[in-house]
């Protein structure tokens, strides 16, 4: 049985990307900044203004090489 421990997980290589993440400090919702189109954005879970910021993350490793089709283009 293959366990993780924490200097396994700590080893993980990380990517810095750029968030919108909400001003409020009580609230921790945070996005991608590609997946926002708005100039100036409201936070989707309280409604207050948003703030650009950086975020590190785990580097993902995709499996396969699947393509996906969106809108009109689907059989």
């Amino acid at each position: 049985m293959a366990t993780t421990t924490l200097d396994e997980e700590q080893k993980q290589e990380l990517e810095q990307i750029e968030i919108w993440k909400c001003k409020q400090p009580e609230c921790k919702a945070w996005t991608r900044k590609e997946f926002i189109k708005e100039e100036l954005p409201d936070c989707p879970l309280c409604k207050n203004p948003m703030v650009r910021s950086y975020k590190h993350v785990p580097v993902v490793n995709k499996k396969g090489n699947k393509k996906f089709l969106v809108g009109k283009g689907r059989a």
